[in-house]
């Protein structure tokens, strides 16, 4: 798979103007509509949808990813811990996308099946993108499953612009254990298998304190510094870029991207825990 460089990649971004009506879309629905369509060119009006949504997304997924990130800070209790890592695991997988897309690629799945959409040209100007579908969409490895494909092509994809990342980042774009699919893999464990789920809170129960994140431990203490790390390389290349913030500005706030971010993600989680059911269940 195929990225733009740095330099190519500002110009991607930059060049984005407020979506006009209508422009706004889901990106797989714009592909299922795209039919066979197999290049996508600067200055076309298929390059522009996609590129605006796929930026807006990209925006979006970096904002998901540091929402996430605190909501498993916050879920770091015995029964909890493990839906914490599962937590972790998306902000992950939302800043991996973040990257990809701020490099000119996205790894989607359409009612048809996979679209995997990289560079074919980078110089400024001249812009264009290819569209795989079907089996040329097939993912290095040969990697089943959405989330597998995703991060195997991710993996494959990123040395290429690892070099542009600050070096003690790096290490942010290579497989977590040496293994593109370790991330899933050790979510899956928790998610699927309550023996997992319920190792790892016992684990945490013996091993945790609350006053020293360090303490944390095993799976769910790699999964943590793994995803510190790609939120760390993803906000470096968001500024790199410039990447703007039109595409969160229907939440309520303006300004820029850090500020915007800043005011969704420190809201204070409303106090409704009496208004819920909760004090039943504990009956």
């Amino acid at each position: 798979m195929r990225l733009l460089d740095l330099p190519q990649a500002k110009y991607f971004c930059a060049r984005v103007a407020l979506p006009s009506h209508g422009v706004e879309q889901s990106l797989p629905a714009f592909h299922t509509a795209l039919g066979k369509v197999s290049r996508l060119q600067e200055g076309t009006a298929h390059f522009d949808i996609h590129r605006v949504n796929l930026l807006m997304s990209a925006e979006r997924w970096l904002l998901f990813s540091i929402a996430h990130y605190r909501r498993a800070v916050e879920m770091l209790a015995p029964v909890s811990a493990p839906w914490a890592q599962v937590t972790l695991y998306y902000a992950s997988f939302f800043s991996a996308n973040a990257v990809m897309a701020m490099f000119g690629a996205w790894v989607g799945h359409t009612i048809s099946g996979p679209r995997i959409v990289d560079v074919e040209t980078g110089s400024p100007g001249q812009q264009e993108l290819r569209i795989f579908r079907g089996t040329s969409a097939r993912s290095p490895s040969g990697a089943r499953g959405p989330h597998r494909i995703f991060w195997d092509f991710f993996y494959d994809a990123v040395p290429a612009v690892a070099a542009w990342a600050p070096t003690h980042l790096s290490g942010a774009l290579t497989p977590v254990n040496g293994d593109y699919a370790w991330q899933i893999s050790s979510r899956n464990d928790i998610n699927y298998d309550m023996f997992h789920a319920w190792d790892a809170s016992a684990t945490f129960c013996r091993t945790f304190k609350s006053a020293k994140l360090k303490t944390l431990s095993g799976p769910l203490r790699q999964q943590f510094e793994a995803t510190e790390q790609l939120i760390r390389v993803t906000r470096y290349f968001a500024d790199e870029v410039a990447l703007s913030a039109f595409a969160l500005a229907n939440c309520g706030f303006t300004g820029d991207r850090a500020h915007v971010q800043r005011r969704l993600v420190k809201q204070q989680v409303p106090s409704i825990l009496n208004q819920s059911a909760f004090s039943e269940f504990l009956a």
